[in-house]
C-alpha cells in the first residue's frame, strides 16, 4: 500500500464517526456564548458536616461560569442551627418556606438548579459532584428572556431602592413571576465539617431576606419578544451587628420563574449593593 493511499486511508477513518457516536458541545471553562443566567439554590447549615464539599463544589462552578451562575445559600432549618454557641443563626423563615416549597429531600447539601425537576431526581440533588453536570445542562437551553437590575442605597437611612426590567427574548406565553432577595456573604461562623468544627468559616451568598412571596410576584400573564416590564421595591436595611447585615457585603438577587407550582425558573441575575 502506497504512503498517499495510507494517508487518505487514516485521514478518513479520523474523521468520521460511528452510528452510535453522538457529537457533543463543549463548553469551555469561563466560556460560554449564551445570555442566560441560571440559579442555584444551596441548601446548607452550619450544623452540616459535609456542607463545606457542597460550597467548595459552587465556588469552583463560580470560577468557571462568573457570569452564568448566580447562587443563593439557603440556611432552613435541617442542620443549621449555630455549630457553636454564641453564633449568629442563619436560619430564616424565607429559608424555611424555601424548603417546603421545593418539597422532599434527602439531606443535606443538596442544590435545586433553576428549580427543575430532573429525571430520577427531587428538585433538591445531592451529591455535589453531579451539579456541573446539570448546570451545563441548564447553560445550553435557550435564553427566553433578560433581567436588568438597577438600585439606589443611602448609607445614611439604609434604604434600598430597586428597580428590576424583564426583557423577554421570545414571545412568552405563559405567567411570569418575579423573586427578589436579598443575600449576604463574608459572615463568619463555626462550621461542622468532615473532621470537626471549623472556625472563622466564610458563609457565602446566605440568604438573608424575600422581598417577594416565596412563590414569587406574578410580574405579567405573558410577554411578546422584546418587549419589557419593570418592577420596582423598597427595603430598608436592618441595623448592621458585629457579624451581619454589612451593606458592602450584601447583594441583590433577582429571578424570574413559571407559577408556584411549575416552579421552573427562567433567568437570574445578581447585582452588589454597593
Amino acid at each position: 500500500m502506497s504512503i498517499r493511499l495510507l494517508f487518505i486511508i487514516t485521514f478518513f477513518v479520523i474523521n468520521s464517526c460511528a452510528d452510535w457516536e453522538t457529537k457533543t458541545d463543549i463548553i469551555e471553562s469561563g466560556i460560554i456564548n449564551t445570555e442566560r443566567v441560571i440559579l442555584v439554590e444551596d441548601f446548607t447549615g452550619a450544623s452540616c458536616p459535609n456542607c463545606p464539599v457542597g460550597t467548595a463544589e459552587l465556588e469552583n462552578i463560580l470560577e468557571k461560569y462568573p457570569s452564568n451562575v448566580v447562587v443563593l445559600g439557603i440556611h432552613s432549618r435541617f442542620l443549621a442551627d449555630p455549630a457553636k454557641t454564641g453564633d449568629p443563626n442563619l436560619i430564616t423563615k424565607d429559608a424555611n418556606d424555601i424548603e417546603k416549597l421545593l418539597g422532599n429531600y434527602v439531606g443535606k447539601p443538596e442544590a435545586s438548579i433553576n428549580r427543575r425537576l430532573y429525571t430520577g431526581n427531587n428538585i433538591r440533588i445531592s451529591r455535589p459532584d453531579t451539579w456541573i453536570t446539570y448546570i451545563d445542562q441548564e447553560l445550553k437551553r435557550e435564553a427566553e428572556a433578560r433581567l436588568k437590575i438597577e438600585k439606589n442605597y443611602d448609607d445614611n437611612s439604609r434604604e434600598l431602592n430597586i428597580k428590576i426590567t424583564a426583557t423577554s427574548l421570545i414571545d412568552i406565553l405563559f405567567p411570569i413571576h418575579l423573586h427578589v432577595a436579598i443575600s449576604e456573604s463574608g459572615i463568619f461562623t463555626s462550621q461542622s465539617g468532615p473532621s470537626g468544627v471549623l472556625d472563622n468559616y466564610e458563609q457565602k451568598h446566605v440568604l438573608r431576606k424575600l422581598l417577594t412571596p416565596v412563590g414569587g410576584e406574578l410580574m405579567t400573564d405573558g410577554l411578546t419578544k422584546d418587549k419589557s416590564i419593570t418592577k420596582e421595591y423598597k427595603f430598608i436595611l436592618p441595623a448592621e451587628t458585629e457579624k451581619l447585615w454589612k451593606a458592602n457585603n450584601c447583594s441583590i438577587v433577582a429571578f424570574i420563574s413559571k407559577n408556584e407550582t411549575e416552579k421552573v425558573i427562567l433567568q437570574a441575575t445578581e447585582e452588589k449593593l454597593k
